[in-house]
């Protein structure tokens, strides 16, 4: 099981956005500019406090600022309709989204995330055919002081083949025990949306990670 971890070698570093971290869109549209710039190539769109309408808008644009940069995979959050809408390379489910199977039989097209919580929820979501997999939180966030650690992360890792993305309070201090543990890779937001030196951090992460 380990080295079919090891063995994977597409994007390592799964950015998600919100705009939340800024105080305008250009703002977060500019941020994002910057992260591809300098390396990120898997990005998915999270914006559950708007409309459908505004959601489509906002995708629009930053399916516009993805598409001046090759190779970077485009995901969105859970809304199905609006990845195919928008053309995106796939969707991000969890346990209160569609299945994954029934996504996966409709829709063959779309690679699929999952966010996950535990080992029995990893497995099953490999089962049921999801491309890549986060598991969260590894470590604690401003939102969560629950934090499952890289130890329950390595058990993850051994116990499934897709792909795992580390997730939860992931940055550039903690990274070496992710990779301790078999993590190569990893999801972040605050982690780099929230620095003052977005780049930095973007350079930073791709350097430790690998």
């Amino acid at each position: 099981m380990e080295y079919a971890q090891k063995k994977y070698t597409g994007f390592n570093i799964y950015l998600i956005g919100d705009k939340k971290f800024f105080e305008n869109e250009d703002g977060y549209l500019a941020a994002l500019d910057e992260c591809f710039r300098n390396g990120i190539k898997a990005f998915q769109l999270r914006q559950k406090d708007v409309s459908a309408n505004k959601f489509m808008e906002l995708g629009g644009k930053v399916k516009a600022v993805i598409e001046k940069y090759d190779g970077v995979s485009f995901f969105v959050n859970d809304r199905i309709d609006a990845a195919l809408a928008l053309g995106a390379s796939g969707v991000h489910l969890n346990k209160n989204s569609i299945p994954i199977r029934a996504v996966k039989e409709k829709f063959k097209e779309l690679k699929i995330f999952y966010s996950s919580h535990s080992i029995e929820e990893a497995k099953k979501a490999e089962d049921d055919g999801a491309d890549f997999i986060t598991f969260s939180p590894v470590f604690k966030t401003k939102n969560r002081e629950f934090e499952q650690g890289a130890d329950m992360l390595k058990k993850v890792l051994k116990a499934v083949d897709i792909p795992v993305f580390a997730l939860g309070g992931i940055n550039e201090a903690n990274l070496p025990e992710i990779k301790k543990a078999g993590g190569r890779r990893i999801a972040v937001q605050s982690g780099v949306l929230g620095r003052p030196d977005i780049g930095g951090a973007v350079k930073t992460l791709i350097n430790t990670i690998g």
